[in-house]
């Protein structure tokens, strides 16, 4: 077959992992044999440069895709997609819960393929269809190991914690704008909070069940803010969690939320996230908490792994034990005053069982293994026939 095209629609975005994700992706694409043209995007949109090179990459004869971050560039032509009138799939990495990028997912092209990050993400897809043609588990994952990872004795960050801290609703504002003064709603919203904090449920499934009268929009707002509330909450339990331990926190606090967290902790405040990677190298261990995904995993995981850092992280079905076990994973438990045993547990990891997880982790859960997937679908759906 003709070697295959990608045009790569990246992020520029430094404090974010999304233009580290995009290299990493155009590295497996490369790796996997594809030709591949990257258009870099910001907030400062070049529509005439993105038609240009969607055209060029559209002319080409043989296999050609174009493969972007969070459903972006959705631009439309005569009433429809610009990727439809050019014939040219789009594969669409959806980073987060679908129901943070509907609004762009519903903006997707008939010719498009939507990959989700965790396995409970379809269902939220079943209740909003999408123009795109299907969808296929596309899970988080890093860049290869690096060489010559940093021995234990030469690892100078005791714990890392990567992640921002932002305002949420605090509880009665979370029942009351989801709720309103029905007692039951209200009941079966505080059961789905408490559900969220001690199970590794679906929050989509959660708020569903308690919202069993309401429309797939209630439903979206209702996951939305219970999201942002248990990841505010949860990484201000953690950290309270280990203030007696040497913590280097990195990320965005909300200044009103600073008097909640403990002062020893040394606060790095936004870095971007290669420089985030290079603390991960010399972390004995990476705290990794992004209880989004009940059956996925966090970017962060896996680019701490590629470091060689030992993870901890929240759980997730995504992992049975014996594959946490050879990726060196250990999985925080629900009790955030119970996180210091997690840590004593990581921090027994050996230099030769970082040299084992990261073998394992080289032939699992690299970017080049994710891209299997999306060339596999591409072949059945649109190049088969071409």
């Amino acid at each position: 077959m003709t070697k295959p095209r990608c045009l790569l629609i990246a992020n520029f975005s430094p404090a974010s992992s999304l233009w580290d994700m995009g290299r990493g992706i155009r590295t497996a694409l490369e790796t996997s044999g594809v030709s591949v043209m990257e258009f870099l995007r910001s907030d400062f949109p070049n529509k005439e440069l993105n038609h240009v090179m969607v055209k060029m990459i559209a002319e080409f004869k043989g296999p050609r895709f174009t493969l972007d971050i969070n459903a972006n560039e959705n631009y439309r032509v005569q009433g429809g997609s610009l990727f439809d009138a050019f014939n040219l799939p789009k594969m669409s990495f959806i980073t987060d819960s679908p129901l943070r990028h509907m609004a762009k997912i519903k903006a997707m092209p008939e010719q498009g393929i939507l990959g989700l990050v965790d396995g409970d993400f379809p269902d939220i897809m079943a209740d909003f269809p999408s123009p795109s043609r299907c969808h296929i588990p596309f899970p988080h994952a890093g860049p290869m190991p690096e060489r010559g990872p940093l021995p234990n004795a030469q690892r100078d960050i005791p714990i890392l914690f990567i992640g921002n801290i932002t305002q949420c609703l605090s509880q009665d504002e979370y029942l009351s704008r989801h709720g309103g003064s029905d007692p039951v709603r209200r009941k079966a919203l505080s059961q789905a909070l408490e559900a969220a904090q001690e199970t590794d449920a679906s929050l989509y499934a959660l708020c569903k069940a308690a919202l069993p009268d309401k429309t797939p929009e209630d439903w979206l707002a209702a996951t939305n803010d219970l999201e942002t509330r248990l990841i505010s909450t949860r990484r201000i339990a953690l950290l309270n969690g280990l203030k007696d331990q040497e913590v280097l926190y990195c990320g965005i606090i909300d200044p009103s939320l600073r008097p909640s967290l403990p002062g020893s902790m040394e606060d790095r405040g936004i870095i971007t996230f290669e420089d985030a990677a290079d603390l991960m190298g010399r972390a004995r261990v990476l705290l990794n908490s992004s209880p989004s995904f009940r059956n996925g995993a966090h970017e962060r995981v896996f680019y701490g792994l590629s470091r060689g850092a030992a993870v901890v992280t929240e759980p997730s079905r995504f992992f049975s034990r014996p594959e946490a076990a050879k990726l060196g994973i250990t999985m925080l438990p629900f009790a955030a005053d119970q996180a210091p045993t997690a840590i004593d547990q990581a921090m027994t990891q050996s230099d030769d069982d970082r040299h084992s997880a990261q073998s394992h982790y080289a032939q699992t859960h690299t970017w080049t293994q994710r891209m299997e997937t999306v060339l596999a679908c591409l072949k059945d759906q649109f190049w088969a026939t071409a």
